[in-house]
């Protein structure tokens, strides 16, 4: 069930992102299911879920493949650092980690572009894609996180005493 949510928001935000926009840029849906997922069950099962994404990004994307891999197994590092020191379901620790989490994303993408010999103006990309992109996405979490919490309450193993 967790695969096909997945994939379903790989192919929401790679077909159907720009109806999803707002000033140009729409929010990251596999970028913030994986610090979603991070925040709540924590590095092993944000990992499986950055990989998934990410190899489903790639597959849509004109990128070099393994891109957005690359991109989310980081964030996923640095949300699982996070995690670790403070654990449970409040959307407190997704809040605080939405804006930077993408900021840091996105720096990675534009950096590992510069190393795949993509013509990138960093500064540009920066102020126009990646800071709106974060913020919307800092918003975003504010509805998504409750619905990937849901997710996480249901497909909970259930220990009988």
């Amino acid at each position: 069930m967790q695969i096909v949510l997945l994939f379903a928001l790989v192919l929401i935000e790679s077909s159907w992102g720009h109806l999803l926009s707002i000033g140009g840029v729409h929010p990251d849906l596999v970028l913030l299911a994986v610090i979603s997922w991070t925040a709540l069950r924590g590095a092993t099962e944000g990992w499986m879920w950055a990989v998934i994404g990410g190899i489903g990004l790639d597959l849509f994307s004109n990128a070099p493949f393994g891109l957005s891999i690359i991109s989310l197994l980081l964030v996923c590092l640095f949300v699982s650092m996070a995690h670790s020191r403070v654990h449970g379901t409040s959307l407190v620790l997704p809040l605080l980690l939405a804006f930077p989490m993408s900021l840091i994303y996105y720096a990675f993408s534009m950096f590992f572009l510069i190393l795949s010999g993509y013509p990138l103006d960093w500064n540009a990309t920066l102020l126009r894609i990646a800071l709106p992109a974060s913020l919307l996405n800092g918003v975003t979490i504010l509805i998504f996180f409750p619905l990937l919490r849901a997710l996480h309450q249901r497909t909970l193993p259930r220990v009988f005493i």
